[in-house]
């Protein structure tokens, strides 16, 4: 009998766990919301602003439920690290952006939302726009400001109808509108006639289908999430509500000089407590770090346990022989592409997988990954281990030598990100299923 209850209390050690919450999410033709499309919005580090991983996601949701839309995004080009694949920005002079994190993030002006990123400018004439591809045509553009008593007055286009809106407000206070469009448009702009304008963000949608909104801050903690304004953050959680939250930080948890594992499990619970009070009994998948690699010595004693070697996880073999201490394949700077066997060493240098070196999996990740577990289990959230689906400690080297990650051994190739985003996917289905039996 003892031992039976000490099996039930024993901590899942799976790849998904807590996957019974997510049972309400609708990944099937038959469970989707009718009148709306399908909401998965993930907040995270570079890994989301990049929008390989999150991309190839949303491609795959929409090949399978339909294109709801592209989602909720920062406005303009506040990042050059934020991408927004299928969807392009411009901004006139006269803007300024803040995120998060970097400089100034910690002052609470402007307020920012979940996209992030502010804009704002007093410079009467500045714009913004963006134009889709064909893929990406909408029906509804979203846009969400900060009213005050100084406005801004907009001119609003989105296709080719153009109106005036006025937002200006006795209290400073965030509002989402929705634009509509009489048939599908590929292009919105606004531009400042008056005020000052402090936008927090856009959307574009769909009537039906799926929308996987990529809100990423490169560089960023889970505990920046917190300098989020919150009255920002319920408008636009009430204009765009989600099905299933995804929040995918550690990395930079992982690299960071010290790591406070207490303090990390509060964080946790905090914003998870802070997102269920703003968007209600809404489904949350927190992602553990992915496997990375490192060269910095100083990072070795960033958390308890022995750092591994990394390098007998160097690949070789035929074509792929190590010549001189350096193993192939090549990163071409200049391209930006890893170059195929056999490498012409010629034009600018090169960087390589070199042998011998220090390379080694920061410990600290698998402590991120431990807390973040823990603490999704207590919560009765889900959590994914992103490290042991990539294939363990030192994978990241393996999988810069596929092509699938970029030689700093922490972000992803377009092709690392759509198997990461079929590895999930696979264990949301697996889950699901299991679930119908």
């Amino acid at each position: 009998m003892l031992a039976g209850l000490a099996l039930l209390a024993a901590p899942c050690l799976a790849a998904l766990c807590g996957a019974e919450t997510l049972a309400s999410v609708p990944l099937s033709a038959a469970a989707m919301p009718a009148g709306r499309p399908l909401h998965i919005l993930a907040i995270g580090d570079s890994h989301t602003a990049g929008d390989s991983i999150t991309g190839a996601l949303r491609d795959a949701l929409q090949a399978r439920l339909g294109n709801g839309g592209r989602g909720l995004m920062p406005a303009g080009r506040p990042h050059a690290g934020v991408r927004t694949r299928g969807v392009e920005a411009a901004m006139s002079g006269g803007w300024q952006a803040r995120g998060l994190f970097g400089s100034g993030a910690s002052e609470a002006w402007p307020p920012r939302g979940l996209t992030g990123y502010t804009l704002t400018s007093a410079r009467r004439g500045a714009s913004l726009s963006l134009s889709a591809d064909a893929n990406n045509a909408f029906t509804a553009f979203g846009l969400c400001v900060a009213a005050s008593p100084s406005g801004p007055r907009l001119s609003v286009s989105v296709g080719g109808e153009t109106q005036e809106v006025d937002f200006t407000a006795e209290t400073e206070a965030p509002k989402c509108q929705r634009f509509l469009a009489e048939t599908p448009a590929r292009s919105a702009r606004l531009e400042l006639l008056s005020g000052r304008a402090i936008i927090t963000g856009w959307w574009l949608e769909r009537p039906a289908g799926v929308i996987v909104s990529n809100l990423g801050v490169p560089g960023s903690q889970l505990q920046f999430l917190g300098r989020a304004d919150t009255a920002t953050m319920a408008a636009q959680l009430a204009a765009l509500p989600p099905d299933l939250i995804i929040l995918a930080f550690g990395t930079n948890e992982g690299f960071a000089p010290t790591l406070d594992a207490a303090r990390l499990d509060g964080q946790i619970r905090e914003q998870v407590a802070r997102l269920r009070a703003l968007a209600g009994p809404v489904p949350i998948l927190l992602l553990g770090p992915p496997d990375a690699a490192s060269r910095n010595g100083a990072l070795m004693g960033n958390a308890p346990g022995a750092a591994v070697d990394c390098n007998p996880a160097i690949m070789a073999g035929p074509g792929r022989l190590p010549v001189d201490g350096i193993d192939i394949p090549f990163w071409n700077d200049a391209q930006g592409t890893l170059a195929p066997d056999p490498v012409t060493l010629a034009g600018p240098a090169l960087r390589w997988v070199r042998r011998g070196g220090l390379l080694f999996t920061p410990p600290a990740l698998a402590q991120v990954a431990a807390v973040q577990r823990r603490v999704a289990a207590d919560l009765g959230i889900a959590f994914w281990d992103w490290q042991a689906r990539q294939g363990g400690r030192c994978a990241a080297v393996k999988w810069t030598q596929s092509y699938l990650m970029g030689p700093d051994f922490i972000h992803y190739s377009p092709a690392g990100g759509a198997e990461i985003a079929r590895l999930l996917l696979a264990d949301l289905d697996a889950a699901r299923a299991e679930a119908a039996h």
